[in-house]
């Protein structure tokens, strides 16, 4: 399914956490963005813009601030219509799906939501909703993809895929029918659901997972600076297993909060395994909680050496009673890149400390 987003307000792209927060209810309502375009008012080439837009995708999103009424005589001139005042609203006569600063209206086969939007206020009702069935998880053993794969088409649905890391496939199954993907669940609970967790977002799984279980997490960081926490406090509900995290820059601070040893430091780096390990130790005593994370490296541009250079960093992960989980990165890329990816690292290495909280057999769709 092909999702585009028109922003008939060129100056939004300079608001990103509100652009963001309109990604994140579209993808509720019909999946991921495939792409994004800005234009405003005097653009000579709207129309046209707007009309490749249409003929590329199956449903577009068409969103003004300041212009709402300019941009209902676009839409109507695009699909080749009138305006009617309905609703208070003067929109297009074909469409016939409306609700205030919300309205629907069909070009072809491409449904297009035009939405009157204000940041910082709640987003008007989305009407566009997705026109197939999805199914998403992500898979923790490399090696059993082809055999994934080969249920999936056996089944006759399509699918598309991406490695996140080299031990992490996510998955995006489409179908027509709901019955379609229950026999999809049916054929993982069978063969691979110890290996499986259901989810569009990876972080988000996890913590759901947690929550399931009533098992507290908690982290340590230094080069991620707090995105750990982030990742967790993002989700709703985890404050039954969140208490806090502390974030560790200086070596100072490790060894006062977390009993980081000076000789470990002085020794081997804070940027090292040993380093890592203590942290999980000290952060787990000082919050008793039954998981944890921890991140030590260097994020860069700078601060690198021949030894240790930009994109080194260690990620840990621990579950109480369980054996420890240390992963040495060297990861290429820009301080926000490095930064994430230790984060997504950090979560694999939580869920590969104990597969039987986070993997378990899944629910069928219809019999929710």
């Amino acid at each position: 399914m092909k999702n585009a987003l028109v922003i008939l307000e060129y100056a939004l792209q300079y608001n990103p956490a509100f652009i963001d927060y309109l990604k994140r209810e579209i993808k509720k309502h019909v999946g991921e963005l495939e792409t994004i375009h800005f234009a405003k008012k005097g653009d000579d080439d709207i129309i046209l813009v707007l009309e490749e837009v249409i003929a590329w995708h199956q449903n577009v999103f068409v969103v003004s601030t300041e212009n709402f009424s300019f941009t209902n005589k676009i839409v109507a001139t695009v699909c080749h219509d009138g305006l009617v005042l309905k609703e208070g609203m003067l929109i297009p006569f074909k469409a016939e799906v409306y609700t205030k600063d919300s309205y629907l209206i069909k070009k072809g086969s491409t449904l297009i939501n035009v939405l009157n939007v204000k940041p910082g206020a709640k987003l008007p009702k989305i009407l566009l909703q997705s026109r197939t069935s999805g199914f998403s998880f992500f898979l923790f053993d490399p090696a059993q993809a082809k055999k994934t794969e080969q249920i999936i088409t056996q089944l006759e649905l399509k699918y598309e895929k991406v490695k996140l890391i080299e031990t992490l496939l996510f998955y995006k199954v489409y179908a027509v029918h709901m019955t379609q993907i229950d026999m999809l669940i049916t054929e993982i609970n069978r063969e691979l659901y110890k290996v499986v967790l259901a989810g569009e977002d990876f972080t988000q799984a996890v913590c759901a997972r947690l929550i399931e279980a009533g098992k507290t997490v908690t982290a340590a960081e230094s080069c991620t600076g707090g995105l750990l926490a982030s990742e967790i406090v993002k989700n709703s509900g985890v404050s039954a297993i969140f208490a806090g995290s502390v974030v560790t820059y200086a070596n100072e601070v490790k060894h006062n909060l977390l009993g980081v040893r000076d000789a470990t430091l002085r020794q081997y780096g804070a940027v090292s395994s040993e380093c890592v390990k203590e942290m999980l130790h000290g952060v787990m005593q000082r919050f008793h909680s039954d998981f944890a994370m921890a991140v030590s490296g260097i994020a860069g541009p700078t601060g690198g050496t021949r030894q240790k250079p930009v994109g080194t960093v260690y990620v840990g992960a621990k579950c109480r009673g369980k054996d420890m989980q240390i992963q040495k990165l060297s990861l290429k890329g820009d301080r926000t890149y490095i930064r994430e990816m230790s984060v997504l690292w950090a979560f694999r290495l939580m869920v590969e400390t104990n597969f039987e909280i986070f993997c378990k057999k899944l629910e069928k769709t219809l019999d929710k």
